[in-house]
């Protein structure tokens, strides 16, 4: 009886040393179906390439290098950059209106990843309210509770548009056709370290955006295929 005792405590551990062991490899593989990255926007058609990603030049010498949020969020989103390839329209031919919108549309996104970095769900909320409103900012909210809630967010460490163009926009509606990729890992809130694998992901939206208080907001993103 003892003999038998003691073999069920041996299997018992061993499975819960298996059990502890594929927990962790699914937390800090950035491929795997459970990864932050691969579900973060709920788009399955996001290409994740694996490995560190080189940082391009921009093809285009008069659109430099973006802050993507005001000097007091800056600090939240450590090394994070945006760029503009010389894919989109030229900005000399926009309106100040239409080049207000986008401006104001890189600084959403900038906020919205250094938003993944919260220690709670109510720091989340109160930096996402900068870049977004209505049903799609609950919605990003749901998420993001899913991972904060375990200590895993993400760690973007660049951001580049591709294309970044004004379809229709009116004072205070605008719709955007929106190409870009980032390139980030998973992160632990606990440690305040990075996780994983280096990933680039891949973005094709249409963004309806709003104006309110003179910035304009993200309310709606659709994929386009």
């Amino acid at each position: 009886m003892r003999k038998t005792n003691y073999l069920m405590a041996a299997l018992a551990l061993g499975l819960g040393v298996i059990v502890g062991t594929l927990g962790v490899s699914l937390l800090t593989n950035s491929s795997s179906p459970t990864s932050f990255i691969s579900k973060l926007r709920g788009q399955d058609k996001i290409q994740t390439v694996s490995g560190v990603v080189s940082n391009p030049e921009p093809t285009s010498p008069t659109l430099p290098t973006l802050n993507p949020v005001p000097d007091a969020e800056s600090e939240n989103n450590g090394s994070l950059s945006l760029e503009q390839s010389g894919d989109s329209k030229d900005t000399a031919a926009l309106s100040s209106l239409q080049q207000k919108i986008i401006t104001d549309y890189k600084q959403d996104i900038g906020i919205f990843f250094g938003a993944w970095k919260s220690p709670d769900m109510a720091t989340f909320r109160l930096k996402l309210a900068k870049a977004y409103t209505g049903d799609l900012f609950e919605k990003h909210a749901r998420r993001a509770e899913e991972y904060l809630v375990q200590g895993l967010g993400l760690d973007v460490s660049q951001i580049i548009f591709d294309r970044v163009d004004v379809e229709n926009s009116d004072n205070n509606t605008a719709t955007l056709r929106v190409d870009y990729r980032y390139t980030a890992k998973d992160y632990s809130l606990a440690d305040a370290t990075d996780v994983g694998e280096e990933h680039e992901q891949n973005v094709h939206i249409r963004v309806n955006m709003l104006k309110q208080n003179e910035h304009w907001l993200i309310t709606g993103e659709s994929i386009v295929q």
